[in-house]
C-alpha cells in the first residue's frame, strides 16, 4: 500500500464504520484517481469534501432512533459509566494504598468481588441479553454497592445513586436501542482515570479532572454532529455530583462550586437535548407543526 493511499485510508474514517464498509472502496479509488502523480496526499479541495462528507453522513446516525429511542442510548451510556468509574473508584483505591509507604491496604475476597459485581449487568444490558438475566445480575450487583460503599466512607447519597443507576440500567434493557461499539473509547477512559490519577505520583499520566474535562469538552462541541454523547456525559455527570452537592446543602452550607456546576451541566443537557429532537427521526410535534 502506497503512502497515498494510507493517508486515504486515514482520512476515511472521518466517515461511520457502516458508511465505511459500504462504500469505503469506491471513495479511496475516486480519492486516488483524482490526486496528480507524485503527491504524498489528496488534493486540498478533495480533503475538505471527504471531512465535509464524513461529518454530514455522521450527522443522520441519530436518524436511526426516534427521539425516545435516542434518549434511551444516551442515558443508558451515561448510568453505564457512571457504574463502571465507581467501580474503577474503589479500585484505585487499594492502587493508589499500594503505592503509598507504610502499613498496607489489604482486601477481603468479599471487597473484590464487591469490585466487578456492578459490571456484569451493565455488560449483559449492553449485550442485548434478556432483561431477566441482566435483572439476575443486577441483585448480587446492588447488594455489593451496599456494601462498598459505607465500607469506604462515601456519601449515603453514592449508593443511592448507585442503586438508581443500576435500576435504570435494567429498565432500559428491556429496549431494543444500544449505543455502537465506538461509545466504549470514552466509556474506557473514564474506567482507567480514576487508575492513572492513583498512579499520578509515580507515572507521567493525565489526571482524573483532565480527562473528565476533556470528554465534556468533545461532547459539547459533538453536540452540532450527535447530541447523545453530550446526554450521557451530562447524566454520567449529574450522577457523581448530585449526592456531593446533596450532602452541602445537609449540612445546611450556602451556595456552592457543586451547585454551580450541576447548573451549568443541566443548562448543557437541556441543549443537547433541544438538538436531539431536530436530530431524530421523530424530532417531536413542534418540529411537525
Amino acid at each position: 500500500m502506497s503512502t497515498l493511499e494510507r493517508r486515504c485510508q486515514l482520512l476515511l474514517r472521518v466517515y461511520p464504520a457502516e458508511y465505511r464498509d459500504v462504500r469505503g472502496e469506491e471513495i479511496i479509488g475516486t480519492l486516488l484517481e483524482a490526486t496528480p502523480p507524485g503527491r504524498s496526499w489528496p488534493l486540498l479541495r478533495d480533503v475538505r469534501g471527504l471531512i465535509t462528507g464524513g461529518l454530514r453522513a455522521r450527522t443522520a446516525q441519530p436518524k436511526e432512533f426516534t427521539t425516545a429511542g435516542n434518549l434511551r442510548v444516551a442515558a443508558l451510556a451515561g448510568v453505564a459509566a457512571y457504574l463502571a468509574y465507581g467501580a474503577s473508584m474503589v479500585l484505585s483505591s487499594y492502587v493508589r494504598s499500594a503505592l503509598t509507604p507504610g502499613p498496607q491496604y489489604m482486601t477481603s475476597d468479599w471487597m473484590q468481588v464487591a469490585l466487578v459485581l456492578p459490571l456484569i449487568p451493565m455488560a449483559l444490558g449492553w449485550l442485548r441479553r434478556r432483561r431477566l438475566v441482566v435483572l439476575v445480575g443486577a441483585l448480587p450487583a446492588a447488594a455489593a454497592i451496599c456494601y462498598a460503599g459505607p465500607w469506604h466512607g462515601l456519601f449515603v447519597g453514592s449508593t443511592v445513586v448507585g442503586l438508581v443507576c443500576l435500576t435504570a440500567l435494567v429498565a432500559l434493557a428491556a429496549y431494543a436501542e444500544r449505543p455502537r461499539w465506538r461509545w466504549f473509547w470514552p466509556l474506557g477512559l473514564l474506567v482507567i482515570a480514576p487508575l492513572l490519577s492513583a498512579v499520578a505520583g509515580r507515572l507521567t499520566s493525565p489526571t482524573l479532572s483532565t480527562i473528565m474535562l476533556a470528554l465534556g469538552v468533545l461532547g459539547i462541541a459533538w453536540i452540532v454532529i450527535d447530541a447523545r454523547p453530550a446526554i450521557a456525559m451530562a447524566v454520567f455527570l449529574v450522577a457523581l455530583q448530585l449526592p456531593l452537592t446533596i450532602g452541602f446543602l445537609a449540612m445546611g452550607a450556602g451556595f456552592q462550586v457543586s451547585m454551580l456546576f450541576l447548573l451549568v451541566v443541566t443548562a448543557v443537557l437541556a441543549a443537547a437535548v433541544w438538538r436531539l429532537r431536530r436530530q431524530s427521526a421523530d424530532p417531536g410535534p413542534s418540529a411537525q407543526a
